[in-house]
């Protein structure tokens, strides 16, 4: 039988930044949000370079989404058997060599092979973050979340930034692109060499083993079980959709309207990070002083950025849309956060399989959306695909809304989660 009761809190008498592990945590995140997002930065240069078109730019996005899905069935399991260290230095060390590999490409071919694999390391990276973090700081564990969703939005903001500033004066000084993503394995690298020297027991996983009696597959048939997680999973499809299609083609909207170069199409991603990050530190605030149900931040944040979407792909100048565009990173940065809250204030101790299942459903929404928007744009042009992600962040608001007025009005309050994923064990 598979319980899901979490073991006593550890009390910490020493701040948590002379912790070891918060600091591999904020590194990591820093490190693989940089790297998330290189493929759509380098969209402008495999265009230049390989004569890309807007469907093969949507298939490698949607191929990097899609590992997400296969990584679900088997990622929670797998982290458990492998151990939180020991799975973060194979993910580590498989996004380097993947890096390597895009980084001599010669036809787009080769980076289509390789974006699935890509996708598969830098989820795992997510879902092994998310797992460290629960299992580390039990105690203190959202304040945490917050610190490291902070570090990952401030490499999502200076990544892209780099790459950008990189590909332009790459072409100025008769250098090549490509070493931008050798130094990027780099990075990968040493974050190996500093997983290797960390203690595999500050890094507990969840608290079921595959070997134990219903092992993983009870867990995952328990978590699928729970209505709740659906409806988390339809929320990150939504918001899927309308970030990755956005993120994947507002530098090129702006590129056939307003005939920038690529430089200043990767700004645009990092100014989108920067108003994540601004949105991350104004939210933590925020939620410290108010309690505020997930489902209407969700709700309330994903119409504000509906609105600031539209406004960026209106603006007929780069400057007021990429102000558009910071202001939706600011409204954005709310849907991540909230739904990991409302996910984990449904689950006690089965954060990876339950990480893995979501990060993978629910990244289908980020796989769907660039294939959808760059079918659409190659056969009606890119400036109305495009208009695909603010429906898509619409019907996000209505759902989480509709969803929460519904719990609010519930009337069976009988049965906790606990009960229904042990139940759910039994019954299998």
């Amino acid at each position: 039988m598979v319980t899901t009761e979490a073991p006593p809190l550890e009390t910490r008498h020493e701040p948590i930044w002379k912790d070891p592990v918060f600091w591999f945590v904020i590194v990591l995140g820093v490190g693989y949000g940089a790297v998330y997002n290189i493929l759509p930065t380098s969209f402008p240069i495999f265009y230049r370079e390989f004569g890309t078109s807007l469907r093969q730019m949507g298939y490698a996005q949607s191929i990097f989404f899609i590992s997400c899905l296969v990584f679900s069935v088997v990622g929670g399991p797998a982290i458990s058997a492998f151990g939180l260290k020991r799975s973060a230095m194979v993910a580590l060390a498989m996004a380097g060599i993947l890096l390597v590999v895009i980084g001599n490409a010669h036809e787009f071919r080769s980076v289509l092979l390789c974006a699935g694999l890509y996708g598969f390391s830098i989820i795992a990276l997510v879902v092994i973050e998310c797992s460290i973090v629960s299992g580390h700081f039990r105690e203190g564990r959202q304040s945490v979340f917050f610190l490291v969703s902070l570090s990952d939005s401030g490499g999502s903001m200076i990544g892209p930034a780099l790459f950008g500033w990189w590909f332009v004066q790459a072409e100025h000084w008769k250098m090549s692109w490509r070493l931008g993503y050798f130094a990027a394995a780099g990075v990968m690298a040493f974050l190996v060499v500093w997983a290797l020297f960390m203690r595999s027991d500050s890094m507990p996983g969840d608290s079921f083993k595959p070997d134990t009696p219903g092992g993983g597959l009870s867990v995952i048939k328990g978590v699928l079980g729970v209505t709740a997680f659906y409806v988390a999973v339809l929320l990150e499809f939504c918001h899927g959709v309308a970030q990755g299609g956005m993120i994947s083609f507002m530098g090129q909207l702006y590129v056939a309207k307003l005939h920038i170069d690529p430089g200043h199409a990767a700004y645009l991603l990092s100014l989108n990070a920067a108003g994540i990050l601004g949105g991350r530190l104004m939210l933590s605030w925020i939620t410290m002083h108010w309690a505020i149900p997930e489902l209407v931040v969700i709700s309330v944040c994903a119409l504000a950025e509906t609105a600031a979407f539209v406004g960026a792909i209106l603006s007929p100048s780069y400057l007021g849309g990429a102000i558009m565009f910071m202001l939706g990173g600011v409204f954005v940065s709310a849907i991540g956060p909230s739904l990991n809250s409302y996910l984990g204030g449904k689950f006690a101790n089965c954060t990876a399989t339950a990480f893995s299942l979501f990060a993978g459903l629910g990244n289908v929404g980020a796989a769907a959306g660039p294939l959808l928007i760059g079918i659409i744009g190659n056969r009606l042009g890119v400036q109305t695909g495009i208009l695909f992600a603010p429906l898509s962040t619409t019907l996000l608001s209505a759902i989480a809304l509709t969803w929460f007025l519904r719990e609010k009005h519930s009337t069976k309050n009988g049965t906790s989660l606990q009960h229904e994923i042990v139940a759910t064990s039994r019954d299998k």
